[in-house]
């Protein structure tokens, strides 16, 4: 090879090297933002939490009044936990993608985690069975209605903002997939 064209495949590969940095920097931007989005939802289910308890206690209070009830509160908590099995996995999988060096690995990763993140549609929609069945019972209670009402109003409002979030995750996951 003469002296230009040595340049010239020198030239080259520093300018391949300048795109696969590019590439990565913006992937690691995009796993931050997931993350990001992702720990969004840590307050809303931390909110689920608290509705759950608060739930537990207008059951408590309403005696044999609140035993179907009681049984929605238990429905509340499982599905709280539920949902934060899966982001805790989408979690470890970005750890996974970001000490992945592979682009075939990481197209891999990234369609794993696209895979949980599909769950977790399935996982609100139990949440809006939840708030109907709680909307059901307050209907039915006559003292404790207040109380009943009230719980299945805050798990609607926290079922679509969990919505909504999954939803900018799915689309954030969708943008990473197109550019793997």
């Amino acid at each position: 090879v003469s002296k230009s064209g040595h340049s010239f495949l020198y030239f080259v590969g520093g300018q391949m090297n300048a795109i696969a940095e590019i590439s990565s920097s913006s992937l690691q931007q995009q796993v931050d933002a997931l993350a990001e989005a992702m720990d969004d939802l840590n307050p809303m289910l931390k909110k689920m939490r608290l509705l759950a308890s608060n739930a537990v206690s207008a059951a408590a209070r309403a005696g044999s009044e609140g035993d179907a009830f009681r049984v929605l509160t238990q429905g509340i908590q499982e599905l709280g936990l539920e949902i934060k099995h899966e982001i805790d996995h989408c979690k470890e999988l970005l750890q996974t993608l970001a000490d992945t060096e592979s682009g075939v690995e990481k197209k891999r990763v990234l369609f794993q985690i696209k895979t949980t993140l599909e769950e977790l549609p399935a996982a609100v929609a139990k949440g809006d069975y939840l708030a109907i069945y709680c909307s059901v019972e307050a209907a039915h209670a006559e003292t404790h209605a207040t109380r009943f009402n009230s719980v299945a109003q805050m798990l609607k409002s926290l079922i679509s903002d969990l919505r909504g979030e999954i939803s900018k995750q799915k689309t954030l996951i969708d943008n990473m997939l197109e550019q793997a």
